[in-house]
């Protein structure tokens, strides 16, 4: 049985319909969730625990001054300036993972410095409704491994 590996290649980002391409170098995307987490208190009856409901979170894309998805996006940010709509975020990860991002909208716009001898990165940080991961992919392939080490 053949188990997959990460691949940046496989890395796959639609947002609103557009494919997102020209990544820029190193670690490009990160995904925070928000939400789900405990935290410990402690009062005059005793300890007790807190738990915060899924609250959405951030996706933030770092791209090439030359991606040919600038466009789009500073088009689709511009578009949500006029008229407030939400889009969707669809990310399928190097290991498989797939990242539904719903009612999402733009956060802060990319600033950039130009000019010098290197490319800067262009970073779009989107904030989410919702935001669910799909592991099921990665658990196969966890269990695959475990099952090859017995």
């Amino acid at each position: 049985m053949r188990i997959p590996l990460y691949q940046q290649g496989l890395h796959s980002i639609v947002i609103a319909g557009f494919q997102i391409s020209d990544f820029f170098e190193g670690d490009w995307l990160e995904i925070a969730p928000k939400g789900n987490a405990a935290s410990r208190t402690e009062g005059g009856d005793g300890p007790s625990m807190n738990y915060s409901v899924a609250q959405g979170g951030q996706i933030t894309i770092s791209l090439k001054p030359t991606s040919p998805a600038l466009g789009a996006l500073y088009s689709l940010r511009e578009s949500q300036a006029i008229l407030p709509v939400y889009f969707p975020i669809s990310i399928i990860t190097g290991v498989q993972e797939l990242v539904i991002g719903s009612g999402c909208g733009f956060g802060e716009l990319p600033g950039f410095t130009s000019g010098g001898t290197k490319m800067t990165v262009r970073k779009f940080l989107f904030e989410c409704l919702s935001l669910p991961m799909d592991t099921s992919a990665v658990q196969s392939i966890i269990a695959a491994v475990a099952a090859s080490l017995l």
